[in-house]
């Protein structure tokens, strides 16, 4: 049941002032003395001291909401507004209008829905009956607070963010200021439809009052003029400024983020879920985001877990749940307490992959129910040659290896080869991207990686040079580099030398990488070309260094001649000019063009006219003498050499 009570200023048969003028029959005892201490309205400062009717009708209504002991726990709704004058004419009287409420009167709705309702009275009267089941107002439905919320200014969502931890982590007052009563009563509602049912009916709230800083709720509005009157240290939410600064917790992003795309069903969803915990917002929201795999993180599901394991967790919750990315302890809630009997067979099968892969978790086959171990790796087995992809064959390979069965080249390797090979792939397979590659190598260890990198290495081979381009990126060619002694990589020359180019393309021609790779590459002679380039910059005899450059060859030559020219710039011109005059016509000419393209600055471009003039006769002579068109060259060239009249002598030989 749910009782009126209408209090103002009025002259009675008893006394005159202040008093309940009706109230309905049968009243609770006590019910005047609970409700008293919420009765009472002032207008704002800055309004006029004699205001006109429709002065009256712009002075903000206010609507109060508390939990009181009236003969056991009821619920308390206020609205009260400003009358203006009296009986006796003098100004300060308003109408306070309470009911007072069974619980059951309220359920499943938030109180600030009774904003606007029907039965509300805008001056006193004498009639008060007992309303069953109080109709609420219309004035705040979700959707449309929604659209209200995302047309204000100053990030709406973020203040909402800032207002719903408030509520929630702490029990401090909580003042919104705006000049619109109403936009404070939409704030509310939109707090309240963020919040669990049961939590909202906790929240007490007023959208306006005088006297913020004493007033028994927890929630305050009130208007700009009240609140610059009061001397205060506390903060408030100013409505119409940006929100402060704050770090949202995970419930309050996942709140905002529904209210931002309107995902009404969501927020019911979270709602239902917070209700399982006393303290379960954050699981709340990272189980919802679980359910929707849009967290599937450690921390999520760790936040998760316990609602899971609550009884009371709700039915829709378990075919919502991806079994394939749970953690172990999740996945064994599932395998023990889904009552869809798939699903538990498939998380128990998750659990048997999780504690195969992972040795810290061998002790806890107890945690979950899985048919006979031999059949699954009977069926794991069976299932390897179907695999719908490498990752996946991987997968099962390591199941396999723990439950016992070796890894097999007729399963692993060759069904590996099949990713990689077009016209070897399966119905319902899908060939291998890099991607897969880096996963499936990753997934295994040992002989069973072993079998399955001479599957990938041959498959790409056989593959063509297409599927070599889209497959093999430099992190699989590093990645294969890295486990070259493991790969046959004698007989696989096309992937050998697609991986030598790209390593020398983005570690250098001689860089370490490289030079690493093509030491694991005996008899190869693109990588043998490399290790003789290795040691020419390094030589100490000119021709020495000459016969090793002669002898570079394979199909990585020209790179190799160009990367040896790029180190050699770092020696004496002296031993530039000796190496040049030994080397044969077809080498040198190599060596010296890309000397010439690749001096830029003066003292290269010096040094490369003084191996010139020690070494004539070669491409060099035409380069020196377009260098000596212009006269200031000339004039800084005539410097630079001398205290060398051979040199000098020669630079005007090649002038004339």
């Amino acid at each position: 049941m749910a009782w009126q009570l209408h209090y103002t200023s009025a002259r009675s048969a008893d006394r005159s002032g202040f008093q309940f003028t009706a109230v309905s029959p049968g009243l609770p005892p006590g019910a005047e003395a609970a409700v008293s201490p919420y009765l009472g309205y002032r207008p704002p400062p800055d309004s006029p001291p004699s205001p006109g009717a429709r002065e009256l009708e712009e002075l903000p209504v206010s609507l109060g909401y508390d939990v009181v002991d009236v003969a056991g726990e009821r619920r308390l709704l206020v609205r009260s507004r400003y009358l203006g004058r009296d009986y006796s004419g003098r100004f300060g009287n308003f109408l306070a209008h309470a009911v007072v409420a069974d619980p059951s009167e309220l359920e499943g709705l938030r109180p600030i829905e009774f904003w606007g309702a029907p039965f509300w009275a805008d001056s006193p009267g004498t009639d008060l009956p007992v309303l069953e089941y109080p109709p609420p107002g219309d004035a705040f439905d979700p959707e449309t607070l929604g659209r209200w919320l995302a047309s204000l200014d100053h990030d709406p969502h973020a203040r909402l963010a800032s207002l719903v931890d408030a509520v929630c982590s702490s029990s401090e007052r909580i003042v919104l200021v705006s000049r619109d009563g109403e936009e404070i009563a939409r704030w509310i509602a939109v707090l309240s439809y963020s919040l669990p049912v049961a939590r909202a009916a906790r929240l007490s709230f007023t959208t306006y009052t005088a006297d913020p800083a004493s007033c028994p709720h927890r929630l305050c509005g009130t208007t700009p003029d009240v609140w610059a009157s009061l001397r205060t240290d506390q903060t408030a939410h100013v409505l119409d400024a940006p929100a402060p600064a704050h770090e949202p917790s995970r419930y309050a992003r996942a709140v905002t983020e529904l209210w931002r795309t309107l995902d009404l069903e969501g927020l019911d969803c979270l709602a239902e879920l917070a209700e399982v915990l006393d303290d379960g917002l954050e699981g709340a929201a990272a189980l919802l985001g679980l359910s929707r795999a849009e967290d599937t993180g450690e921390e999520a599901q760790e936040l998760a877990l316990p609602l899971v394991l609550d009884r009371a967790l709700p039915s829709w919750v378990w075919p919502r749940l991806p079994v394939e990315v749970l953690s172990f302890d999740l996945a064994a809630a599932v395998n023990r307490r889904s009552p869809d009997a798939d699903q538990a067979r498939a998380a128990g099968e998750r659990c048997a992959r999780l504690v195969l892969s992972t040795p810290s978790l061998r002790t806890r086959m107890d945690d979950f129910t899985l048919e006979d171990p031999a059949e699954l790796a009977a069926d794991v087995t069976r299932r390897m040659p179907r695999a719908p992809s490498l990752p996946l064959l991987a997968e099962l390979a390591v199941v396999a290896e723990r439950l016992g069965v070796p890894p097999a080249r007729e399963t692993v390797g060759r069904g590996a080869y099949a990713f990689l090979d077009p016209e070897h792939l399966g119905d319902g397979q899908r060939l291998a991207s890099a991607d897969d590659v880096v996963t499936a190598v990753g997934t295994l260890t040992g002989e069973a990686r072993t079998i399955l990198l001479a599957g990938v290495v041959h498959g790409l081979e056989k593959g063509g040079a297409l599927r070599r381009r889209d497959v093999m990126t430099g992190r699989v060619c590093d990645l294969l580099a890295e486990h070259a002694r493991d790969c046959p990589l004698r007989s696989t020359p096309e992937v050998s030398l697609h991986m030598l180019r790209s390593l020398a393309a983005r570690h250098g021609v001689l860089g370490e990488p490289t030079l690493g790779l093509a030491e694991a590459l005996p008899r190869n002679s693109a990588a043998e070309g490399l290790l003789t380039a290795r040691d020419v910059p390094g030589e100490r005899d000119p021709k020495d260094a000459a016969r090793a450059l002669e002898r570079v060859g394979g199909a990585l030559a020209g790179p190799a001649v160009q990367a040896v020219a790029d180190a050699l710039t770092r020696r004496s011109p002296a031993f530039r000019a000796a190496l040049v005059s030994a080397l044969d016509e077809r080498v040198r000419d190599l060596l010296v063009h890309r000397w010439m393209e690749t001096a830029r600055q003066r003292s290269e471009r010096f040094d490369l006219v003084g191996v010139a003039l020690r070494a004539p006769g070669t491409p060099l002579d035409g380069w020196v003498r377009e260098q000596l068109r212009k006269r200031f060259t000339v004039l800084q060239l005539e410097t630079y050499f001398r205290d060398d009249q051979k040199l000098r002598a020669a630079l005007r030989e090649l002038r004339e």
